[in-house]
This record gives C-alpha cells, structure tokens and sequence, in this order.
C-alpha cells in the first residue's frame, strides 16, 4: 500500500512503439497506476499531449538503432523542459535476447532498460523506480 502513496494522482506516459499490439497491452495495464498512454509510431512528428511525467521507448522498431530510439525520446524531453515542464524518466524496453542493443539503449542515456516481459509483467513498479530514481536524482542505466 505504500507504493501507491509514492504514485503522482495520474501519471502521463508517452509510449513510442510501431506495435499496436503492445501499445493496447501498456494501455491496459496502466489503468492501475493510474496512468495515461500516447503511443506514437516512428513516422509521427511529435506527441499532442503532454507534459509527460515518462517515455517508454521500444527497442524493436526495424531500421532504427537503439541510440536513434532513445535520442528521439531524450528530444521529446528536452522540448518539455525548455516548454518549462518537469524532466520526463526515459525507459527503453526490449526482448531479453537482445543484450546488446538493451546495452546500446543504456549507454545512450535510457534511465532504465527492461526486457519486454519485465514491462508488460510489472509496469506499475517500472514507472515507480523511473519516478524514484529521478527524484533522487541517481538515474542512467538498466535494471
């Protein structure tokens, strides 16, 4: 029970993903937090809502490397922080097999890297650590 005093009323995240399929699951899930979802594909300019309190990015879109991916993100949060809003938590999500574009995200400036099951299995303590570490200030890295 007390986690959930630590949780801000609604948390916004904006979700960058091609998949539908896991954007309605992040969707889902959320509901519990509570939280918002905007999934954005790779081919849109810029989310319409905000501010965002995280970015969820995922690993696997085709033709992109992870640090492309995760610089697409940090952008996003650095124009809400020049906009005057809070610094978004950057998490990068991936297959556990892929260890080295998981790394890859990691050493680009990703605050937490997790495997695809570990987002879709524990999201709610996800955003609760992002959230924790950047209100501690000790962010970077993966889990």
């Amino acid at each position: 029970m007390d986690g959930l005093h630590l949780m801000p009323s609604s948390t916004e995240i904006l979700l960058l993903t091609p998949d539908l399929m896991v954007s309605s699951r992040v969707a889902g899930i959320a509901a519990a937090i509570p939280a918002t979802i905007e999934a954005l594909g790779p081919a849109a300019s810029s989310p319409r809502g905000g501010p965002f309190q995280l970015i969820v990015v995922d690993l696997q879109v085709t033709g992109r490397t992870a640090t492309a991916l995760v610089e697409r993100a940090k952008g996003f949060r650095d124009a809400q922080l020049a906009a005057g809003g809070e610094r978004a938590g950057i998490v990068a999500f991936g297959p556990h097999v892929a260890v080295d574009r998981l790394a890859e995200a990691a050493e680009s400036g990703a605050d937490l890297v997790v495997s695809r099951g570990e987002l879709l299995g524990a999201l709610p303590a996800v955003v609760e650590r992002v959230r924790s570490a950047i209100g501690r200030g000790e962010t970077g890295g993966s889990a």
